[in-house]
């Protein structure tokens, strides 16, 4: 069956999701029967996602224009898992989709440089259904192969827990709680996009956006350190009300997409100032993140970040590993770590 997917707010998916075409996804089911069923058994299934990378997006194609944006990946993995955990899998509607991680990596560098040209991208999907309770999976784990413009050149990985609404709002209550002990509501965006002469005093200023990779202010997530304490950096996270990709609600949790860029942005800030990496050149090509807890958008995020010494890859070319953990209070809400690449 192939399907145009586009974007449905639902209780698992109550934000927009800032991409702008449909997403065609072909189940490939492993039995006959798949075909004449719009439900399948909770088994494992296959399907392939196809969709042209945007090339007009004020987020996806917003930096120095070398290469596509991974976080176009993630975000079109997510919609479709979700689609599919409700479409094929049977998963109630009223259940909120959680990140328990995410995984990419770039396996082949040149399909992801930016040609000028329409390019294509394909997601090869492998679902596995987890711990199915009267035929309704809780757990999903997804493994997808990337291909753009039909050459093999990555790979990605999430596994969603889909929660019922009470156990939802009781983890969320709890982890606010745990929060509120250490740290307060912020009355105002803990980072600042005014120009210098407007911006008020207490605020603290964003980065400059060429500093993260990115060309507007409103795509930065993160502050200069708070703090730097032999080689760990503190800096504040922010994600922006009403934005397309990173916006958080007051009344929903931090959105995982936030913290796979803020991932991003964090370590390239630490790897120029400590390494010499170039934001221009440099590109992300591994993340893992784990998520531990919800963040809520009127707490103060912060992000920790240490790196290690340079190394080279296969080609000479210098590589920066970091590690992160991004906290409310003395909370972590996530840990990632990230490999980046001067292509130079």
């Amino acid at each position: 069956m192939d399907t145009a997917l586009t974007p449905q707010p639902t209780a698992s998916a109550p934000r927009p999701t800032g991409l702008t075409a449909p997403l065609h996804l072909l189940h490939k089911p492993n039995t006959p029967e798949g075909f004449l069923l719009d439900a399948t058994a909770p088994v494992e299934q296959h399907f392939a996602l196809s969709a042209e990378l945007p090339s007009r997006h004020g987020t996806f194609n917003d930096g120095p224009g070398t290469f596509h944006d991974l976080l176009f990946v993630a975000e079109t993995l997510c919609q479709a898992i979700h689609f599919v955990a409700h479409q094929y899998f049977r998963v109630p509607p009223d259940r909120r989709a959680i990140f328990d991680s995410s995984g990419l990596d770039v396996l082949d560098l040149a399909p992801w440089r930016r040609t000028g040209r329409p390019a294509h991208l394909t997601l090869d999907i492998t679902l596995t259904p987890v711990d199915v309770v009267d035929g309704v999976p809780r757990v999903l784990d997804c493994r997808s192969d990337v291909a753009i413009d039909g050459v093999s050149c990555g790979q990605a990985s999430a596994r969603l827990q889909f929660l019922m609404p009470e156990e939802y709002r009781s983890h969320r209550e709890l982890g606010r709680q745990e929060s509120l002990r250490s740290t307060a509501p912020a009355s105002r965006p803990p980072l600042s996009h005014a120009s210098p002469g407007g911006a008020a005093e207490a605020e603290q200023p964003a980065v400059r956006p060429e500093l993260v990779g990115r060309d507007s202010p409103r795509n930065v997530l993160v502050g200069p350190p708070l703090r730097v304490t032999h080689g760990e950096f503190v800096l504040p996270v922010a994600p922006e009300p009403g934005h397309e990709v990173f916006g958080a609600s007051p009344v929903d949790h931090v959105p995982g997409g936030v913290f796979l860029e803020a991932s991003r942005q964090a370590s390239l800030l630490v790897a120029a100032e400590q390494h010499g990496l170039r934001p221009a050149h440099a590109v992300m090509t591994r993340l893992r993140v784990s998520f531990r807890g919800f963040g809520d958008s009127d707490l103060p995020v912060t992000c920790t970040v240490t790196s290690q010494d340079p190394a080279r890859d296969d080609a000479g070319r210098p590589t920066v590993h970091t590690r992160l953990a991004f906290s409310q209070g003395s909370r972590v809400l996530c840990t990632a770590s990230t490999v980046l690449l001067q292509d130079c």
